[in-house]
């Protein structure tokens, strides 16, 4: 179906260039798959609030954000990998010092972003240099000759690691994926916002009699599931529960300013088919209604 592109506002003006280029390449990315948030929501299991932040700038995306959209809109999933691996070294502070600067040096980003895809020691090393290259390239401008002469220098120095990198990947090839932040228990009591739990899938759904939606989620990486429910009344209490699980719970005070969605925090999951939520209506209405998850 054939939608307009999307009116998008402006990026924060703290995010670093490395952050604004992935975001605007995501942007145009969904814009031409002709996707609405809703339908790109539902084609790859991340919600609709959780795209609006990550096309806005206000949160970066996870790798398996990027990943999903490039499989649902037919996208470079390779560029674009690369692209995010400069980028969440930048956002996670690796990179913070040299992020304004890194479209000066394009063709030892082009060679650098490869190897940041591989967790290697050697990788780890071009990194660095290339950090180095770029707070180096902020200066031509007021020493050109001086600081030519030594970006010049480390650019040699970059020839080694890089061949040892090339040569490593003859031998064969492999995929690297970012471990989540937690797993299982570790994962009991979080926000599920605030970790890199970001694949959920739906594994059960129920609309309440006074029409509060609700959805139990699960992250397959994390092995953890929560409850969310919208939309919004005060009053209502969220509960999930499993075997060998503290039970996690939410209770709605006010409607939130941003999403309109209420959480609860994360429950262990090892058995995701026994994971059971339960809704209460508010204080003016008693009795409560469950259902279980099916995945």
């Amino acid at each position: 179906m054939a939608h307009s592109a999307a009116r998008w506002g402006g990026l924060p003006h703290h995010l670093p260039a490395a952050c604004s280029h992935l975001v605007t390449d995501l942007r145009k990315l969904k814009d031409d798959s002709g996707c609405t948030l809703a339908e790109l929501a539902q084609a790859t299991a991340i919600s609709k609030s959780s795209w609006e932040r990550y096309l806005n700038g206000k949160q970066f995306p996870p790798r398996q954000a990027v990943q999903a959209l490039c499989r649902a809109a037919h996208g470079p999933e390779k560029e674009l990998l690369a692209r995010w691996a400069l980028a969440d070294a930048v956002w996670s502070g690796r990179g913070q010092p040299t992020a304004a600067h890194s479209d000066r040096t394009s063709l030892p980003a082009a060679a650098v972003d490869a190897a940041l895809l591989d967790n290697s020691p050697s990788a780890q090393r071009v990194g660095r240099v290339r950090r180095v290259l770029l707070a180096a390239s902020a200066l031509i401008d007021e020493r050109p000759l001086g600081t030519a002469a030594v970006v010049l220098l480390l650019c040699a120095a970059m020839v080694t690691p890089a061949a040892v990198i090339h040569a490593s990947r003859a031998t064969g090839t492999r995929t690297v994926t970012r471990p989540p932040v937690c797993r299982l228990h570790s994962c009991e009591g979080r926000n599920p916002r605030t970790t890199a739990c970001e694949d959920p899938i739906t594994t059960a759904s129920h609309t309440a009699a006074d029409g509060t939606r609700l959805e139990i989620r699960l992250s397959p990486s994390c092995r953890a599931g929560w409850i969310r429910a919208w939309p919004l009344h005060p009053g209502f209490r969220i509960k999930i529960s499993g075997p060998h699980a503290n039970t996690q719970s939410a209770t709605e005070t006010a409607r939130p300013a941003d999403s309109g969605i209420l959480t609860t925090t994360m429950i262990t999951a090892p058995q995701p088919s026994r994971l059971r939520a339960c809704y209460y209506p508010s204080a003016g209405h008693p009795g409560r209604e469950c259902f279980g998850s099916t995945g």
